[in-house]
């Protein structure tokens, strides 16, 4: 019964931090930012703000929800440190979802209250896509150690293609980043037409709104047709573990709703729905892609 209400618990929390994340684009493209001010923790100078504006009430649900959110982690964490002792992996991430959880809330905080620079408001972004994965991560563990009918994710994969997924994850996390700096210079309309660039194949100036937009749609190409690789070869090579193929297949799947939700973005003038969409499939891709990083990582268990 308490592995039951454990793997629900872990399952919750990793749900509760994706919706954390799609608030804080909410919050981000609503313009809410300074719904409540430059206070914080208050709102206004308020414990529940009075105020009306659509602004102000995104903002102060979005702390609500980070606030009930950090409770979840650390429940969970000391939950995990003390029915799974011997599990290593489950440890390290409890350990981790705590910290990430209380940076991502001061990166928020400090960006109300004193303002932060484009950087480090595309970083608040990246720590966020962090806390959603090192927790997703949680839940696959916490299913793997304590389900009764469930296996561990240890295909047999080589060490190459290990580092294959380790570099592969790093390069998406800096193609990420550089979509949420596209987001926070406001450059994302800055080349409204596709896959031009205001009509020419290259911007006039690369260190320019403009050029910021290009780096990323080149960026993203070269992280398309990689994946796409890395997957003809594990079909190729690794027939015998569908399931590699199959998360490689529906991450890939996600990077293109992703890519086809950025063009639509441009097409309707940053409509709110294709900003949210743009965010929601890169943050599931992102998490598919760290659960491909974790098995990577336990190669040597195969062996």
């Amino acid at each position: 019964m308490f592995d039951r209400l454990l793997r629900i618990l872990a399952v919750l929390t990793a749900f509760t931090i994706l919706i954390v994340v799609l608030m804080g684009s909410l919050v981000t493209n609503t313009g809410s930012a300074y719904g409540c001010g430059h206070n914080w923790p208050l709102c206004n100078g308020q414990v529940i703000p009075t105020a009306t504006s659509n602004q102000t009430w995104i903002e102060f649900s979005h702390r609500m929800v980070v606030g009930f959110t950090s409770i979840l982690v650390i429940i969970l964490a000391v939950w995990i440190w003390s029915r799974l002792k011997q599990v290593k992996e489950a440890r390290f991430l409890a350990a981790a979802s705590v910290f990430l959880i209380f940076l991502q809330a001061f990166l928020g905080m400090s960006a109300v209250v004193w303002g932060n620079s484009s950087f480090v408001l595309a970083l608040h972004f990246g720590v966020s896509l962090l806390s959603f994965t090192n927790n997703l991560l949680i839940a696959v563990i916490v299913i793997e150690e304590t389900h009764p009918h469930c296996m561990r994710l240890v295909p047999g994969i080589k060490r190459g293609m290990s580092w294959n997924f380790i570099t592969l994850s790093i390069y998406t996390y800096l193609v990420m980043y550089t979509g949420a700096f596209v987001r926070h210079t406001d450059s994302s309309l800055a080349a409204t037409d596709f896959p031009l660039v205001n009509g020419h194949l290259f911007p006039a100036e690369l260190i320019s709104r403009a050029g910021f937009q290009y780096v990323h749609r080149v960026a993203a190409l070269i992280l398309i047709l990689w994946v796409v690789a890395t997957l003809v070869v594990c079909f190729n090579k690794y027939k015998k573990i569908p399931s590699l193929s199959i998360l490689l297949f529906l991450a890939l799947l996600f990077l293109l709703f992703q890519a086809f939700s950025g063009v639509l973005v441009l097409e309707t003038k940053m409509a709110l729905y294709t900003l949210l969409l743009h965010s929601l499939f890169v943050t599931v891709f992102f998490g598919l892609l760290m659960i491909l990083l974790m098995i990577g990582l336990r190669w040597k268990e195969a062996r």
